[in-house]
Protein backbone atom coordinates (compact mmCIF):
# COMPACT_ATOMS: atom_id res chain seq x y z
CA UNK A 1 0.00 0.00 0.00
CA UNK A 2 1.38 3.40 -0.93
CA UNK A 3 2.28 6.12 1.51
CA UNK A 4 -0.34 8.53 0.15
CA UNK A 5 -3.19 9.07 2.62
CA UNK A 6 -5.62 9.30 -0.30
CA UNK A 7 -4.49 5.94 -1.68
CA UNK A 8 -4.84 4.35 1.75
CA UNK A 9 -8.43 5.53 2.10
CA UNK A 10 -9.24 4.27 -1.40
CA UNK A 11 -7.74 0.88 -0.57
CA UNK A 12 -9.71 0.64 2.66
CA UNK A 13 -12.92 1.47 0.80
CA UNK A 14 -12.12 -1.24 -1.74
CA UNK A 15 -11.68 -3.78 1.06
CA UNK A 16 -15.02 -2.81 2.59
CA UNK A 17 -16.83 -3.55 -0.68
CA UNK A 18 -15.63 -7.17 -0.74
CA UNK A 19 -18.33 -9.79 0.03
CA UNK A 20 -17.97 -10.77 3.68
CA UNK A 21 -18.74 -14.43 3.04
CA UNK A 22 -15.85 -14.68 0.58
CA UNK A 23 -13.53 -12.94 3.03
CA UNK A 24 -14.40 -15.49 5.72
CA UNK A 25 -13.40 -18.35 3.42
CA UNK A 26 -10.04 -16.70 2.73
CA UNK A 27 -9.28 -15.63 6.29
CA UNK A 28 -6.32 -17.97 6.75
CA UNK A 29 -4.47 -16.73 3.67
CA UNK A 30 -5.35 -13.08 4.29
CA UNK A 31 -4.06 -13.27 7.86
CA UNK A 32 -0.70 -14.63 6.66
CA UNK A 33 -0.01 -11.52 4.56
CA UNK A 34 -1.36 -9.15 7.20
CA UNK A 35 0.88 -10.67 9.89
CA UNK A 36 3.90 -10.29 7.61
CA UNK A 37 3.06 -6.62 7.15
CA UNK A 38 2.57 -6.00 10.87
CA UNK A 39 6.21 -6.85 11.62
CA UNK A 40 7.61 -4.99 8.60
CA UNK A 41 10.54 -2.65 9.26
CA UNK A 42 8.63 0.21 7.66
CA UNK A 43 6.42 1.93 10.24
CA UNK A 44 3.93 2.94 7.54
CA UNK A 45 3.51 -0.62 6.32
CA UNK A 46 3.25 -1.92 9.88
CA UNK A 47 0.56 0.63 10.77
CA UNK A 48 -1.38 -0.02 7.57
CA UNK A 49 -1.27 -3.77 8.22
CA UNK A 50 -2.53 -3.19 11.76
CA UNK A 51 -5.52 -1.35 10.30
CA UNK A 52 -6.18 -4.29 7.97
CA UNK A 53 -5.99 -6.67 10.93
CA UNK A 54 -8.67 -4.61 12.69
CA UNK A 55 -10.78 -4.76 9.54
CA UNK A 56 -10.33 -8.55 9.33
CA UNK A 57 -11.36 -8.89 12.97
CA UNK A 58 -14.50 -6.90 12.23
CA UNK A 59 -15.61 -9.00 9.26
CA UNK A 60 -14.23 -12.43 10.21
CA UNK A 61 -13.19 -12.42 13.87
CA UNK A 62 -14.38 -15.97 14.73
CA UNK A 63 -12.86 -17.36 11.54
CA UNK A 64 -9.53 -15.70 12.31
CA UNK A 65 -9.12 -17.12 15.81
CA UNK A 66 -10.25 -20.57 14.62
CA UNK A 67 -8.18 -20.99 11.45
CA UNK A 68 -4.80 -22.82 11.43
CA UNK A 69 -2.20 -20.48 12.90
CA UNK A 70 -4.79 -17.78 13.41
CA UNK A 71 -4.55 -17.77 17.19
CA UNK A 72 -0.93 -18.46 18.20
CA UNK A 73 0.82 -16.94 15.19
CA UNK A 74 -1.25 -13.76 15.42
CA UNK A 75 -0.57 -13.44 19.14
CA UNK A 76 3.13 -13.89 18.45
CA UNK A 77 2.99 -11.24 15.74
CA UNK A 78 1.36 -8.73 18.07
CA UNK A 79 4.00 -9.35 20.75
CA UNK A 80 6.84 -9.03 18.24
CA UNK A 81 5.41 -5.80 16.85
CA UNK A 82 5.10 -4.25 20.31
CA UNK A 83 8.48 -5.46 21.55
CA UNK A 84 7.02 -7.65 24.28
CA UNK A 85 9.50 -10.47 24.90
CA UNK A 86 8.14 -13.99 24.44
CA UNK A 87 10.00 -17.21 25.14
CA UNK A 88 9.05 -20.86 25.40
CA UNK A 89 10.50 -24.12 26.67
CA UNK A 90 11.09 -25.14 23.05
CA UNK A 91 13.49 -22.28 22.37
CA UNK A 92 10.98 -19.74 21.18
CA UNK A 93 12.12 -16.22 20.42
CA UNK A 94 12.72 -13.03 22.30
CA UNK A 95 12.49 -9.40 21.36
CA UNK A 96 14.02 -6.31 22.89
CA UNK A 97 11.70 -4.41 25.17
CA UNK A 98 10.97 -0.71 24.80
CA UNK A 99 12.81 1.68 27.08
CA UNK A 100 11.28 5.09 26.44
CA UNK A 101 8.80 6.36 23.88
CA UNK A 102 8.14 9.57 22.05
CA UNK A 103 4.59 10.88 21.83
CA UNK A 104 4.13 9.37 18.36
CA UNK A 105 5.45 6.00 19.50
CA UNK A 106 3.13 6.04 22.52
CA UNK A 107 0.16 6.75 20.26
CA UNK A 108 1.15 3.87 17.99
CA UNK A 109 1.51 1.50 20.95
CA UNK A 110 -1.93 2.51 22.20
CA UNK A 111 -3.41 1.56 18.81
CA UNK A 112 -1.55 -1.76 18.86
CA UNK A 113 -2.79 -2.59 22.36
CA UNK A 114 -6.35 -1.69 21.36
CA UNK A 115 -6.16 -3.95 18.31
CA UNK A 116 -4.76 -6.81 20.41
CA UNK A 117 -7.59 -6.27 22.91
CA UNK A 118 -10.14 -6.75 20.13
CA UNK A 119 -8.34 -9.89 19.00
CA UNK A 120 -8.42 -11.29 22.55
CA UNK A 121 -12.11 -10.48 22.84
CA UNK A 122 -12.76 -12.50 19.68
CA UNK A 123 -10.71 -15.41 21.01
CA UNK A 124 -12.25 -15.40 24.48
CA UNK A 125 -15.84 -14.85 23.31
CA UNK A 126 -18.46 -16.79 25.26
CA UNK A 127 -19.37 -19.74 23.05
CA UNK A 128 -22.27 -20.77 25.28
CA UNK A 129 -24.29 -17.84 23.93
CA UNK A 130 -24.19 -19.25 20.41
CA UNK A 131 -27.51 -20.78 19.39
CA UNK A 132 -27.22 -24.37 18.24
CA UNK A 133 -30.02 -26.01 16.29
CA UNK A 134 -31.25 -29.51 17.12
CA UNK A 135 -29.81 -30.84 13.86
CA UNK A 136 -26.36 -29.48 14.77
CA UNK A 137 -26.56 -31.26 18.13
CA UNK A 138 -27.27 -34.65 16.56
CA UNK A 139 -24.74 -34.07 13.78
CA UNK A 140 -22.05 -33.50 16.40
CA UNK A 141 -22.91 -36.80 18.09
CA UNK A 142 -23.35 -39.12 15.13
CA UNK A 143 -22.10 -37.72 11.82
CA UNK A 144 -18.57 -38.24 10.53
CA UNK A 145 -16.63 -34.98 11.08
CA UNK A 146 -15.90 -33.00 7.92
CA UNK A 147 -13.10 -30.90 9.39
CA UNK A 148 -9.54 -31.88 8.40
CA UNK A 149 -7.64 -33.88 11.04
CA UNK A 150 -10.73 -34.11 13.23
CA UNK A 151 -9.10 -36.62 15.57
CA UNK A 152 -5.65 -35.04 15.61
CA UNK A 153 -6.05 -34.26 19.31
CA UNK A 154 -5.74 -38.00 20.02
CA UNK A 155 -2.18 -37.88 18.65
CA UNK A 156 -2.48 -41.43 17.32
CA UNK A 157 0.65 -41.08 15.18
CA UNK A 158 2.78 -39.82 18.06
CA UNK A 159 3.91 -36.82 16.04
CA UNK A 160 5.14 -33.69 17.76
CA UNK A 161 2.56 -30.92 17.94
CA UNK A 162 2.86 -27.78 15.86
CA UNK A 163 1.41 -25.36 18.40
CA UNK A 164 1.81 -22.35 16.15
CA UNK A 165 0.07 -23.85 13.13
CA UNK A 166 -2.70 -25.62 15.01
CA UNK A 167 -6.39 -24.80 14.94
CA UNK A 168 -7.73 -23.83 18.37
CA UNK A 169 -11.42 -24.29 17.67
CA UNK A 170 -12.80 -23.67 21.15
CA UNK A 171 -12.40 -21.11 23.88
CA UNK A 172 -10.83 -23.48 26.41
CA UNK A 173 -8.08 -24.51 23.99
CA UNK A 174 -7.30 -20.88 23.20
CA UNK A 175 -7.20 -20.00 26.89
CA UNK A 176 -4.85 -22.91 27.60
CA UNK A 177 -2.24 -22.07 24.97
CA UNK A 178 -2.51 -18.34 25.68
CA UNK A 179 -1.70 -18.80 29.36
CA UNK A 180 1.07 -21.24 28.55
CA UNK A 181 2.90 -19.09 26.01
CA UNK A 182 1.80 -15.45 26.16
CA UNK A 183 0.22 -14.43 29.46
CA UNK A 184 3.45 -13.62 31.33
CA UNK A 185 4.93 -11.57 28.49
CA UNK A 186 1.72 -9.64 27.92
CA UNK A 187 1.29 -8.90 31.63
CA UNK A 188 4.83 -7.51 31.80
CA UNK A 189 4.20 -5.44 28.70
CA UNK A 190 0.97 -4.07 30.14
CA UNK A 191 2.71 -3.09 33.38
CA UNK A 192 5.23 -1.01 31.43
CA UNK A 193 2.52 0.46 29.20
CA UNK A 194 0.48 1.63 32.18
CA UNK A 195 3.49 3.56 33.48
CA UNK A 196 3.49 5.57 30.25
CA UNK A 197 0.09 7.00 31.17
CA UNK A 198 -2.12 8.80 28.66
CA UNK A 199 -3.79 6.86 25.85
CA UNK A 200 -1.27 4.03 26.22
CA UNK A 201 -2.02 3.58 29.91
CA UNK A 202 -5.76 3.65 29.32
CA UNK A 203 -5.49 1.06 26.55
CA UNK A 204 -3.37 -1.16 28.81
CA UNK A 205 -5.87 -0.90 31.67
CA UNK A 206 -8.70 -1.83 29.32
CA UNK A 207 -6.80 -4.89 28.11
CA UNK A 208 -6.17 -5.97 31.69
CA UNK A 209 -9.93 -5.99 32.26
CA UNK A 210 -10.47 -7.96 29.04
CA UNK A 211 -7.92 -10.54 30.21
CA UNK A 212 -9.56 -10.73 33.62
CA UNK A 213 -12.98 -11.36 32.08
CA UNK A 214 -11.71 -13.69 29.37
CA UNK A 215 -9.77 -15.91 31.77
CA UNK A 216 -12.19 -15.78 34.72
CA UNK A 217 -13.45 -19.32 34.09
CA UNK A 218 -10.11 -20.77 32.99
CA UNK A 219 -8.89 -23.87 34.80
CA UNK A 220 -5.48 -25.31 33.81
CA UNK A 221 -5.51 -28.94 32.77
CA UNK A 222 -4.20 -31.18 35.53
CA UNK A 223 -2.91 -33.84 33.15
CA UNK A 224 0.39 -33.35 31.34
CA UNK A 225 0.17 -32.31 27.71
CA UNK A 226 1.44 -34.79 25.10
CA UNK A 227 4.06 -32.28 24.02
CA UNK A 228 5.25 -31.92 27.62
CA UNK A 229 5.79 -35.68 27.78
CA UNK A 230 7.74 -35.63 24.51
CA UNK A 231 9.91 -32.78 25.83
CA UNK A 232 11.07 -35.03 28.67
CA UNK A 233 12.92 -37.26 26.22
Amino acid sequence: MGSSAKKKKEKQKDFQTLPRDEIKHGTEHASMYIRAGMTHLSADISNDSLAEMEWLLEVAGPELVNCPGGWVKTLGTFCAMMGWAVSSSNGGWTSATRTSMKAKDAQTLAKQITALSRFLQAGFADESSQVESSSQYWDTLYRVPLAPNSFEYLNLSGARRDEEGEMYSNRAARQEIFCKRFLDAINKGLDKAKKEGGATGRAASLMEQILKDGLADFEPLAAMDTQDLLDLW
